[in-house]
């Protein structure tokens, strides 16, 4: 990690400079002693606020403490930490700062948070924290970090900079899904609601005991049935699954977008990421997010946190495109779903007209496997209110 310091004159010390530069000037020109006392005694306080600036930068160590990712407009916490690892000078009037600029998408002026340190006494640790709220989503850098003084009387600042760089991922901005989309999920699960047998170690229905065997936990053996068998048995339990759901996601837009296409691409992936993340905190299924863009890209999983950390990756980097064909993400992704999986296909297009044929293929595939549930939503319509607000 390298450090860069520097030390430069502010506008203060500027005039201060021209100050004392013509009281000097008009001392010499007039020969009067005074005067060169007066310059010479103003001199001083511009020597002494370079070395303090100097001193007051030795020894300081900064750190960031910040999440590797944040859903857009929800609050970022970023912790800065500063040691004065010197052994008796203390540093005082400190501006911790950095920089938040957008790696994807369209160029924006970057976000310069800071921090103020009254004083960081020797050998003392001390923190502070930034708040603020990412509004897109995509790949932020975050740093290089800097911390200057311009203690004592504001004539120099002193800079620091340390090349720690982190990178922070802003993901999707999260909806909530509607009554309608919940009793849609609980028809679909109480119709096909599959029950596998086990002795794993998960969370169900009691159902019946079987004898112990090496490895068992304690905890399963059932003691009143073993106490009526004379032998050793354990409980067994009932695992629930639900549905696989397999999200197909259409990003297209426009070669010339207006904002309403724009608005449109971000719904459609917030609602993708919705679903993604109410499929992952139900757990119990396996979960298939297909991207459509100019190419077809795939992840998934069984539903688990570390799913959903790759999935909502994956949407914050998604980039919206012409070139994205719908029938082309239902031709590669169906044949890759199970028979009875949950099909959710979320589109920023407008289904009518040519844009038609992708349903048409869609059909002929479902036909395939009845029992299938499949549902469609295009953005750039009403139907979404019915079961996603953001």
């Amino acid at each position: 990690m390298s450090r860069t310091r520097r030390i430069s004159i502010t506008s203060e010390g500027w005039y201060y400079l021209v100050l004392l530069g013509l009281l000097l000037i008009g001392a010499m020109l007039r020969e009067i002693n005074l005067l060169l006392l007066l310059a010479a005694l103003l001199a001083g306080p511009m020597f002494l606020c370079w070395r303090l600036v100097l001193i007051t930068l030795r020894g300081l160590k900064i750190r960031r403490k910040m999440p590797r990712g944040v859903c857009a407009g929800d609050l970022l916490i970023v912790n800065l930490e500063v040691t004065n690892s010197r052994r008796k000078t203390t540093s005082w009037a400190l501006v911790a700062e950095e920089q938040i600029v957008r790696m994807n998408g369209a160029r924006e002026a970057p976000v310069r948070p800071a921090v103020f340190f009254s004083h960081i006494q020797a050998g003392q640790t001390r923190q502070r924290e930034y708040r603020g709220r990412l509004p897109q989503r995509g790949r932020y850098r975050v740093g290089p970090l800097k911390i200057s003084t311009r203690f004592p009387f504001g004539l120099f600042r002193g800079t620091v900079t340390v090349d720690q760089v982190d990178t922070l991922t802003v993901y999707p901005r999260l909806g909530r899904l509607t009554a309608a989309w919940r009793s849609r999920h609980r028809e679909s699960h109480e119709g096909t609601q599959r029950r596998k047998q086990g002795h794993a170690r998960m969370s169900g229905d009691f159902y019946g005991v079987r004898e112990w065997r090496s490895g068992d936990s304690r905890r399963w053996i059932h003691w009143r049935s073993s106490a009526r068998h004379n032998i050793l048995v354990v409980r067994q339990f009932e695992q629930q699954r639900h549905r696989d759901v397999a999200v197909l996601l259409d990003l297209w837009e426009p070669a010339r977008p207006k904002t309403v296409d724009r608005e449109n691409v971000e719904l459609a992936i917030s609602f993708a990421a919705t679903v993604v993340a109410d499929a992952c905190r139900r757990g119990g299924s396996n979960l298939l997010m297909a991207v459509g863009t100019e190419t077809i890209e795939l992840a998934g999983g069984a539903a688990s946190p570390p799913v959903m950390e790759d999935v909502m990756t994956q949407l914050a980097l998604a980039e919206a495109t012409p070139a994205a064909s719908l029938t082309r993400l239902v031709e590669a992704v169906m044949p890759k779903t199970n028979s009875d999986a949950e099909i959710v296909v979320i589109t920023s297009r407008d289904l009518t007209g040519e844009n038609a044929a992708a349903l048409a293929v869609l059909e002929r595939h479902n036909e395939r496997a009845p029992s299938r549930r499949v549902l469609t939503v295009s953005t750039s319509t009403g139907k979404l209110d019915e079961y996603f607000q953001l």
